[in-house]
């Protein structure tokens, strides 16, 4: 893996995630559309341009649109003040790893998936 995620129960039991800098929206990405349930539903999107069934996906969640593309993913915040910084890119590849290993933490928190 390319980038180095911590993922962690904070002291209230709730499933936290530490992400590079240069990815920083994967944070809000999990912890405000994904939650605590499973990746399925943005995995399914994922895959579906990585195994090239579609060349482009997009998916809009709580606070984040992800534009899939084969190599890169463009993740939008969409409520970014004017001044502040909208968006990241990520590896298309790498985002389907986190979003597996996120699944592993809620497995591992719950026993199984959700």
């Amino acid at each position: 893996m390319k980038y180095e995620i911590k993922i962690y129960e904070n002291d209230q039991g709730s499933l936290r995630v530490n992400v590079p800098d240069e990815i920083y929206l994967v944070h809000s990405l999990l912890l405000s559309d994904v939650q605590e349930d499973a990746t399925e539903i943005w995995l399914n999107v994922v895959n579906k341009v990585l195994s090239k069934e579609s060349s482009y996906e997009e998916i809009t969640g709580n606070v984040c649109t992800l534009e899939i593309n084969y190599d890169m993913t463009k993740i939008v915040f969409e409520y970014a003040e004017e001044d502040e910084e909208d968006h990241c890119f990520i590896e298309t590849e790498e985002l389907k790893k986190i979003f597996m290993l996120w699944d592993e933490a809620i497995e591992k928190k719950y026993g199984e998936s959700n």
